[in-house]
């Protein structure tokens, strides 16, 4: 029987199981992704991210992300900034390059309390995303009552932004999983509502494609900071309330810095 040791982290209640494979050396399947995601009987996590051994020395690490149902996630914000606040522990910098299936990521701490990730390049280019046909990115032909039509947005991964109010009264367990799965979206796609309190602080809650709701999404909270930002309701840093705190998203020409908390709930082992 295999003991695989674990670390268990949140940012803002979006939380993680961080495997580290440099040290140890198991296969990461379905069976186990399944097993430790599971809030009943396994440790319980939104995505589970191995820190690999860098290839190169453009980068300090290399993660996979994974969805609790296996799938692969290319990106991830809060889950970087987790495994950033690990790696800066063991190598004393301030700075740091994380590359995941997105591109490379930069990390840098701010204060004793918060990491910032440039999670890179934007983009609203429907081939990006991407869609399964063209059409206008900033008019997605979805509909919430009450809401906007959606702005769909790459961060790297996808995602499709709803502006409205009152958020909280939307069923989004009913119509996550819907849009997630739409036709519009060959890869699916994450949902994000927002509600905007000025042009400097939005309220916003997700849907995570492969998760279900989360209480935090770090590149949803930068799709949907640029889908403010490109129908001119918002400035370009904006504080996203969640439900247990708040991000700080800078973009800047196209680029989105995120800037949050990451902590360690505790490490842990579990028997194959």
């Amino acid at each position: 029987m295999e003991n695989i040791e674990f670390f268990k982290m949140h940012g803002l209640g979006n939380d993680f199981i961080i495997i580290d494979k440099r040290v140890n050396k198991i296969e990461i399947s379905k069976k186990l992704i399944s097993k430790l995601s599971d809030r009943k009987t396994g440790a319980g996590c939104d995505q589970l991210i191995t820190i690999n051994k860098s290839l190169s020395k453009k980068y300090d690490a290399y993660i996979k992300i994974f969805n609790p149902n296996g799938d692969i996630a290319e990106a991830c914000g809060n889950g970087t900034r987790c495994v950033a606040k690990l790696l800066f522990n063991e190598k004393k910098s301030k700075k740091l390059k994380i590359k995941s299936d997105a591109g490379i990521l930069q990390a840098k701490i701010v204060d004793k309390n918060n990491i910032s990730v440039n999670l890179g390049k934007l983009s609203v280019n429907w081939k990006k995303i991407p869609l399964a046909k063209k059409i206008d990115t900033l008019n997605v032909p979805i509909n919430i009552k009450g809401f906007s039509l959606g702005v769909a947005v790459n961060v790297g991964n996808p995602h499709i932004v709803f502006i409205g109010k009152n958020i909280d009264k939307v069923n989004l367990s009913s119509l996550g999983p819907k849009i997630e799965n739409n036709k519009l979206f060959p890869n699916k796609t994450n949902v994000e509502i927002i509600e905007i309190i000025n042009k400097k602080k939005i309220k916003m809650r997700v849907w995570e494609r492969g998760a279900g709701i989360t209480l935090a999404c770090g590149s949803g909270a930068c799709a949907a900071v640029y889908a403010g930002i490109l129908k001119k309701l918002l400035a370009n840093k904006v504080e996203v309330k969640l439900e247990k705190g708040s991000l700080f998203i800078d973009i800047d020409k196209q680029n989105a810095i995120m800037t949050g908390p990451a902590e360690l709930s505790y490490k842990g082992s579990i028997k194959l």
